[in-house]
Order: C-alpha cells, then structure tokens, then sequence
C-alpha cells in the first residue's frame, strides 16, 4: 500500500501538478489575481506577512505543519494532521505530503519559505527539499526563501563577526542553529533554485548573494503605544530572552547590580516562555526595554518594544542593518558600553519619552505591516517578471504607502550618544574578528 501510495504520489506531481499549476498560475497572473502561500516554519508573522501581501491584491495565506506554544492565527495548522500519521501511519507521511504539495501548486503562484523547510520533508537537517524547489520553478511559480536565525546560522563565519556575536556564548555547539559548514552547499543550492534569496541582519552573512530586506512586520493594533511617563522611583527595565546565553542576558544582569551598588534605583523585570501576551504586557509597564547585547542585529523584541513607545537598548553592528538608520533611536550598545549606557539613561531620565516617542514613529514608519508590503511590493517588481495586469495594483498600493508614511511625524529632542547611525560600538572600542 505505501510503495503504491508512494508511486501515485510521485505521478501526481510530475505529470499533473506540474503543467496544471503553470497553467493556472499563467492564467492568474495574467488576471492580476495572484495567490501567495507562507509556510511552513510556525513564525509568529507568517500571518501578517500574508496581510502584508493582501495589501498587495494578493490572495495570500500561511500554512504551518506544526506549533509551538504560540499557535494562532494560521490559515491552515496541519500539526493535527502530521502528529496522527506520525502515530498511526508513518509510511504515509511522504505521500500526505505530496499531495499537499500537489494541491499547493494548483492553488498558488508565489511560495515564501524560511530555509530550514516547505512543504516536504528536508533531505538533511535543515533545508527545503532541492526536489521541491524544483518541482515549483518547473511549474513557473516564484519562490522566495528567508532566514529567521538558526535556521542558516554556521558557527565559523558567526565568530568571524566580531568580538560579540551569537555564538560567542553558545553552551552547545550544533544544538539550536546549522551550525556547522556543511550546510553552506545546501544553502547555496537552495538560493540557487529561488526566484530571490532573502535575509536580514546578521543573517546576510549566511545567505550566498541574499538581497537585504526588512520582513518582520509588526501589527500596531496589537501593541499600542505605552509612553514612559515615569521620570522619578526606580527605573523599570524589562527583559524577555528566549535564550539568555544568545542575548548577553547575564552581563545585563552584572551592570545592573553594579549600578544599585552605586545607590540607583533600578527595578529588573525578566520572563522566559511565556506567552506573547504576557511579554507585552511587562513591556507595557516598563520605562526601559532590554533586548540583546552580543549578536549585532536587532530582533522582535526590539520592534515591540519600540512599537509601545519604550527606549529599546540593543546591539546593531552595523548602520545598514537597519530601514532609514538617520530615524532610528535604538540606544546601540555591548557588554562593554552597557553600564555606561544605563547610566546615562538614569541621568538622562527626562529623555527617555523622547526616546520612546521615536521609536513608536519609527516603526509605524518602517516595520508596520503596511511598510513590509511596500518592500515586498518592491521585491515583485524587481524580481518576479509578473506580467502588467499583476504589478499595476502592486504599484499603487506601494505608492499609498509612501504616500501615508510622510504623513507620520516624527518625535523632537530623540538624539542620544548611542545612535545606531555612529557605528558598531565593537569597533570603535578597538574590538576585531
């Protein structure tokens, strides 16, 4: 039953899917009715990235094949699915997935993964399957792969960074991220195969040829802004690692007991695996928000804080990491500028609103959903060869979009000594590779 299963499978993508999926996505494109899938890692912005490309007059959903704690919001959860064929028919879990292939490629024309996996099972460790990606561009869909961190991560270049990097700390080597070089063929082999490569951050040093795009969107409905208002008692700083060791969590922890050994008072908030929820909620009530101090490129964490109107302290090491670097208030900072920094925040206290105020407007302005559907609008037109009738809407909402963003003002008196735009503070204290 499973040989047969397999060979049907096998038959229904080569000589089906394939030629009816090109025809159907010629058919739509030429329609200017594009339909989009993002899947299949349970990223917390699959869902509002498919909004992102809605904005576009793209018929747009996400897909994950299993969850972590966080689980809402997907248009389609498989995890139910996979977990009793896991239990009950393991043999069946490769046709299973054909078939959903199959069905994916008469449903959509633009496929947006994450590196580690599709819709099938990876060959290695890590990886959308080659088959797969080939099996897409055959049917003359457009694929778009992007990196979220562990998933391209390798050890060798990571140190190459800098003084501070994610893997300066690492307790085990090989356990969160690729780590190690052999994936470097199957990262090119994969960007090779995409109609684009895309990364981020530190993650461009992974990712052969990778075009650079800001695509964490952030939904502003969700966390309103919480302004500091307190500029007297203990200042309140907030602090959310997932895993404390990739975010310098313990020479934060260090800095702050110096400081109140010095007599400031300084209140320390710090959740682990807690629901987003939760973590939003003690950002909420804090006057400082602590990100990462040891990897170089700012994540999440940084966007929600800054989203509530907080001063978000973390480290960038370089000013083309970040959208329109001139706006950004990030208070940039390592282990070694860390103390310092928190004591000009003390003394500086004042300044703190601004600070915040800022940020609110920098990610309204950048990194709200509208603002990655303006750069994935512009990733399209650059990259996608869609006919006129698909890229004339694409155009128009990415013009309302520049258009809104003049309309956002900006805080006053923001500035501070620790602009991401003066560069990697690794360097100007003398730090190299």
């Amino acid at each position: 039953m499973i040989a047969l299963a397999n060979r049907m499978t096998h038959a229904l993508l080569t000589r089906v899917a394939v030629p009816i999926g090109r025809r159907r996505t010629q058919a739509r494109l030429a329609q200017g009715i594009p339909a989009s899938l993002w899947g299949t890692t349970p990223i917390l912005t699959l869902p509002l990235k498919a909004r992102a490309d809605r904005m576009l007059g793209l018929q747009s959903q996400s897909l994950v094949l299993q969850t972590y704690y966080i689980a809402r919001d997907f248009d389609f959860n498989l995890e139910r699915v996979i977990r009793w064929l896991e239990r009950h028919a393991g043999g069946l879990i490769a046709p299973f997935e054909r078939v959903l292939l199959a069905w994916a490629m008469w449903r959509y024309d633009v496929f947006h993964f994450f590196y580690d996996k599709g819709l099938t099972a990876p060959v290695t460790r890590y990886g959308v399957n080659p088959a797969e990606l080939d099996l897409l561009r055959a049917a003359g869909k457009r694929v778009y792969l992007y990196a979220y961190g562990a998933d391209v991560r390798r050890r060798a270049e990571t140190l190459a960074l800098g003084r501070w990097n994610f893997c300066a700390e690492c307790p085990e080597p090989g356990r969160f991220c690729t780590c190690t070089p052999e994936s470097a063929p199957i990262m090119a082999g994969m960007a090779e195969r995409a109609t684009c490569a895309v990364a981020l951050g530190d993650m461009l040093a992974y990712v052969p040829d990778a075009r650079n795009l800001h695509y964490w969107p952030i939904d502003l409905a969700r966390v309103p802004p919480a302004p500091t208002s307190r500029l007297d008692g203990p200042l309140c700083i907030a602090h959310a690692p997932n895993h404390t060791h990739f975010k310098g969590s313990h020479y934060l922890e260090a800095a702050i007991i110096r400081l109140r050994a010095e007599g400031h008072a300084i209140e320390y908030v710090k959740v682990q695996g807690v629901p987003n929820a939760e973590v939003i909620r003690m950002f909420s009530e804090a006057d400082l928000v602590a990100d990462q101090f040891i990897g170089g490129a700012y994540g999440y964490t940084a966007l929600e804080g800054m989203a509530l109107g907080k001063p978000v302290m973390t480290y960038v090491r370089a000013p083309e990491l970040v959208e329109s670097v001139e706006e950004c208030p990030l208070i940039n900072v390592i282990p070694d500028t860390l103390e310092d920094a928190l004591r000009w925040c003390i003394a500086n206290r004042a300044l703190l609103p601004a600070i915040g105020a800022q940020g609110a407007a920098y990610v309204r302005r950048w990194h709200s959903i509208d603002a990655v559907a303006e750069r994935l609008g512009r990733l399209y037109e650059q990259t996608a060869g869609f006919p006129e009738a698909t890229l004339k809407p694409i155009r128009n909402a990415r013009a309302a979009v520049v258009a809104a963003r003049l309309t956002i003002p900006q805080a006053e008196g923001w500035q501070h000594p620790y602009t991401v735009m003066k560069g990697d503070p690794a360097m100007l204290m003398g730090f190299t590779a």
